[in-house]
């Protein structure tokens, strides 16, 4: 059974690579603005500090396997292989539907195979299969987390500490899945406190490693190891002292909390700019009844599973509300699907009622499928000489009304500083910052599209004397600014 685990491993894998592959290339807005761009700074003499732009304020270190994967591979591959890479995180799914099926055998690799596969229908998931976006990457580290505390012993849950302590430092966004790790293993039984000391270690040495240089950073930057969040606590000079929040997301009042299953299989929740409708969490409370109603049935494993889901997502919908960030639990809602049907019929009956379930949910999801374009030669290619006008010891802004940074690398002249500018920044004491470094610099040039600005705060753009940048992904105009 172990050889055919394997294989469903290996096809979960290629499914997922296969998939990326026969999608057109991922051009999301995220990656235009800073997927591809800090990761390139990074590697070649540090980022530009500071950046009034919110992406800048994140770790880089998430995007570098983007980064490297499209820099070293032809467009179409160097997709199929970030596919493949989402891929883990439904394996991770599977080998934890495992854990609690009451099935053994071949029935349980069959059935955990079927867990799977809903779970790689979900909303999110889907939207970042071959995508340059981090979640899924992360979603798999921490999925991998609770694979480990589901061993029940204090290595394993060390390692898992690990894992999930480096997803965490690489985004904060992992952060309400490390606390629903802590619910898993305090359900769990047995030396439940040498458990949960060896994850808490594992979790400080592995945010340490991915985290803590970052965190420095900032602080040696901004004043705040966390700039510009929690800035209420922190208190840095260059951000209000309240704490940043997107407001658009998540929930709000008695009645969006409980009508939020609902809104998600409706498609009327809020939780990305794009719409989004997934009814596997209508599924996903039925399965929650059964599971009530059979608590007697309940395996140690499976109830952790139960607590870190539920708690996971409580917590992300009550801090963040976007789905990318709530991949764990959107996957781990298939394990307790199928688990629930499990605990009601034979094994047989499971794969088909999950099949069919899988099939029917894929087909009423929507997922926030983001802007793609025609695989070309290479991933980015740009006119030559599309910056030509911008000449050593100028200042170049990068509106960020339009995500325009993916040009830049490889493309401006020597001793050009390039700033992204965001009107949620230009309100505080950065713009003094900026403007000092704006004035030293012989001439200033903007980046950005046809109609409205995020600048007007740094300087008028001179619309007139415009020309335009072609790429493969977008076309935008350099403009000179005047102060």
């Amino acid at each position: 059974m172990r050889r055919w685990g394997l294989l469903v491993d290996l096809g979960l894998v290629v499914a997922c690579a296969l998939v990326a592959a026969l999608l057109e290339q991922d051009a999301n807005w995220d990656q235009l603005q800073y997927h591809y761009w800090y990761p390139h700074q990074l590697f070649h003499g540090g980022l530009t500090d500071p950046d009034l732009y919110g992406g800048r304020f994140q770790n880089p270190l998430p995007q570098i396997p983007f980064y490297l994967l499209v820099n070293s591979l032809p467009p179409v591959l160097a997709q199929a292989a970030l596919g493949a890479l989402a891929g883990l995180a439904a394996v991770f799914t599977r080998r934890i539907a495992m854990r609690v099926l009451p099935y053994s055998g071949g029935w349980q690799v069959a059935v955990s195979a079927v867990a799977a596969l809903l779970a790689v229908v979900g909303a999110a998931f889907r939207s970042e299969v071959g995508t340059s976006y981090s979640d899924v990457l992360l979603a798999g580290m921490l999925l991998a987390g609770l694979l480990l505390i589901l061993r029940a012993t204090p290595w394993p849950a060390f390692a898992g500490g690990l894992l999930v302590g480096a997803a965490v430092g690489l985004k904060y966004t992992s952060a309400p899945f490390a606390i629903a790790a802590l619910f898993a293993l305090l359900v769990l039984p047995g030396r439940r406190l040498h458990r949960t000391a060896m994850w808490t270690a594992g979790a400080v040495i592995g945010w340490l490693v991915t985290g803590a240089a970052w965190a420095m950073s900032l602080q040696r930057t901004y004043d705040s190891p966390v700039f510009p969040f929690w800035n209420s606590v922190f208190a840095s000079p260059w951000y209000p002292t309240d704490n940043l929040t997107d407001e658009r997301f998540g929930v709000s009042g008695l009645s969006g909390w409980l009508t939020w299953p609902w809104d998600m299989a409706t498609g009327q929740a809020r939780v990305l700019d794009l719409p989004v409708r997934d009814p596997r969490w209508l599924l996903l409370i039925a399965a929650l009844v059964v599971i009530l109603v059979l608590h007697k049935r309940i395996t140690a494993a499976g109830a952790a599973v139960v607590a870190y889901t539920v708690s996971g997502l409580l917590i992300w919908l009550a801090v963040f509300g976007v789905i990318r960030y709530a991949i764990p639990a959107e996957m781990l809602t298939a394990v307790l699907v199928i688990w629930a049907i499990s605990l009601l019929a034979q094994p047989r009956v499971t794969v088909v009622v999950g099949l069919a379930l899988a099939i029917a949910a894929g087909l009423l999801t929507q997922s926030a499928s983001g802007r793609r374009v025609e695989f070309g030669k290479q991933w980015y290619a740009v006119e030559p000489g599309a910056f030509s006008r911008v000449q050593p010891g100028d200042a170049l802004l990068v509106d960020g009304q339009y995500p325009s940074t993916f040009l830049l690398p490889d493309n401006l002249p020597p001793d050009v500083e390039a700033y992204v500018v965001q009107k949620d920044f230009t309100g505080t004491a950065m713009l003094g910052w900026l403007k000092t470094e704006l004035d030293a610099a012989q001439n200033v040039w903007v980046v950005t599209g046809p109609d409205q600005t995020q600048i007007d705060a740094v300087g008028t753009i001179e619309r007139d004397a415009c020309t335009r940048i072609r790429s493969n992904v977008v076309d935008r105009w350099l403009c000179p600014v005047t102060l």
